[in-house]
């Protein structure tokens, strides 16, 4: 499993993921992410004890992205490239994404704002439900990096987990 098993008080969780971008079609595309979100739990909390399954599938998914980013790149080992394909378009907005930092060496975004966070509030999980069910989503996105030989992957503080933003690094090896 990717996570550091912390988990986040969930008073600070739900005062921490606070959306400041509230325009129409963010807040549709949330809407349909916190969707993804319900889907997902509904799966995991049926499967009980077992989540490979989940993060399996997760990882597929990830990869898939990774293929699709690869694929967009004109410059397949350009870290600088990598970081304006991943922090562009609609999905920046949903989830509030700011680059903290993007050289050749080392990509790092902060997400101020997370909608599966969002729903699994509105799903009354717990602290500790949520910061399971974020390690198991989180999979996703440390499998981009399957389909870049040179690019490792560091997934710090979460706000599943009660911090104030999802810490998400990319860097050359």
């Amino acid at each position: 499993m990717i996570g550091d098993g912390k988990v986040g008080d969930l008073s600070k969780i739900k005062a921490q993921n606070k959306p400041t971008l509230n325009d129409k079609v963010t807040n549709a595309l949330r809407a349909i992410t916190e969707k993804r979100a319900s889907t997902l739990t509904y799966m995991i909390d049926e499967a009980s004890e077992d989540d490979s399954f989940a993060e399996n599938a997760i990882k597929k998914y990830g990869i898939d992205n990774g293929i699709d980013m690869r694929n967009s790149l004109v410059n397949k080992s350009d870290l600088k490239e990598f970081a304006e394909k991943f922090t562009s378009g609609l999905e920046a907005n949903v989830y509030e994404m700011e680059t903290v930092k993007a050289t050749d060496k080392e990509f790092e975004v902060h997400f101020h704002y997370c909608p599966y966070v969002n729903r699994w509030l509105r799903m009354n999980k717990s602290a500790k439900e949520m910061s399971r069910l974020c390690d198991i989503c989180m999979a996703g996105d440390h499998a981009v990096i399957e389909n870049f030989s040179d690019l490792g992957f560091e997934l710090g503080d979460t706000i599943a987990k009660g911090n104030k933003v999802c810490q998400i690094k990319y860097f050359k090896k």
